[in-house]
Formats: C-alpha cells, sequence, structure tokens
C-alpha cells in the first residue's frame, strides 16, 4: 500500500510540472512572428518622393527607406547641380525619423567641383519635406 500511495504522488506531482505532456492545463506556446521587413513610415515617404519629382535619376529603396536622385541642374541657377539623399529611418511619423543630404557642385569652368556640407540647406530640405508630410497625414484623417 505504500507503495502505491508514493507512486500515485509521484505521478500528481510530475502533471503539475509545465513541460510534461500528461499535463492538460499546459497550454501549448504560441511564438509571435517577428517583422523582419522594415517599412519607413508612410507618409514621410510620399511626402519625400513628392518633393524630389522635379529631378532626374531617382532612385527609391524601400526596405532601406532611402531615396537618391541624381545630379540636377536646377532651373534658373546657371552652373550649379544638385543631388539629394533623403532616409527614413523608421516607420513613426517623427522629425527625427527622417534625414536628407544635399550634394552640391560648381562649375568652374573646366571641372565641377564638390562644394562641403551645408546643414542649412539640409535642414531646409527636412523642413520642406516633413510640411508636406502633415499635409498628407491630416488629408488622411478627413478621409475616414
Amino acid at each position: 500500500m505504500k507503495k502505491y500511495t508514493v507512486l500515485v504522488f509521484v505521478l500528481l506531482l510530475s502533471g503539475c510540472a509545465w513541460m510534461n505532456p500528461f499535463n492538460w492545463w499546459n497550454e501549448p506556446e504560441v511564438k509571435e512572428e517577428v517583422k523582419t521587413t522594415f517599412e519607413p513610415n508612410k507618409f514621410l515617404w510620399q511626402a519625400a518622393k513628392d518633393k524630389v519629382a522635379f529631378m532626374k535619376d531617382v532612385s527609391e529603396n524601400k526596405e532601406s527607406g532611402t531615396i537618391t536622385t541624381g545630379w540636377t541642374l536646377v532651373e534658373g541657377v546657371a552652373g550649379v547641380e544638385y543631388q539629394l539623399e533623403i532616409k527614413v529611418l523608421s516607420e513613426k511619423l517623427r522629425s527625427d525619423c527622417l534625414v536628407a543630404k544635399v550634394n552640391k557642385r560648381l562649375w568652374n569652368g573646366q571641372a565641377w567641383v564638390d562644394e562641403p556640407d551645408n546643414l542649412e540647406l539640409n535642414r531646409k530640405v527636412e523642413d520642406a519635406i516633413l510640411k508636406q508630410a502633415r499635409i498628407l497625414y491630416r488629408n488622411s484623417l478627413n478621409l475616414k
């Protein structure tokens, strides 16, 4: 009788272990799928595309959130070419999730000469894209 009491006690205790396959209260572990692809914020992305639409050779890489343009002459400005590199860094609509870099070069009569980075010009491009993204976001709220 003592053997059976110990055996029943051991079986009951082993049934309480959460890893035990005989435990009916053990729910199977559900694993969350981790999102592996990056999707840039749709408002920042569309605003950046809208703002660089006038430039030539626009290449987009949505997986990395990067938009790059080719060197473009701007109407009314002789001997100056611009190239833009825009990065949307997050899925969130925030100002720190956008980085714009304006590359500028001048024609000196014989060759193109690169100008140093102009942080003020970079900031102005970022501001223009953020304003456009705000407009797109507000318009999306009115549609619903």
